[in-house]
């Protein structure tokens, strides 16, 4: 009998040291997640926490930039903030 794998669902944050747009991304991509009452993983990472190639590979070029992910692949992602409505619905359309 085959075991079905449950799908990794997160949101990765990229930030930078001295954004203050990162901190508010932070709360209201957290406030969304609880809105949207979807089972979803959260993580912050410095630029500097993540390889260059990723980098450039994913278009980051400013920050915050947000992932909204399935098993570490990408499925959605945006550049600075939004209202906590907005991503929720995001949240429910690119993670569910």
């Amino acid at each position: 009998m085959k075991t079905e794998e449950k799908e990794s669902k997160k949101i990765l944050l990229i930030t930078t040291s001295g954004c203050e747009g990162c901190a508010i991304a932070s709360k209201l991509i957290q406030d969304a997640i609880k809105v949207s009452k979807q089972d979803v993983d959260f993580e912050i990472k410095d630029s500097s926490e993540v390889s260059k190639k990723w980098l450039k590979t994913n278009n980051v070029t400013d920050y915050p930039s947000t992932f909204l992910m399935i098993n570490n692949n990408v499925k959605f992602s945006f550049v600075g903030t939004r209202p906590v409505i907005v991503i929720s619905q995001w949240i429910r359309v690119h993670l569910c």
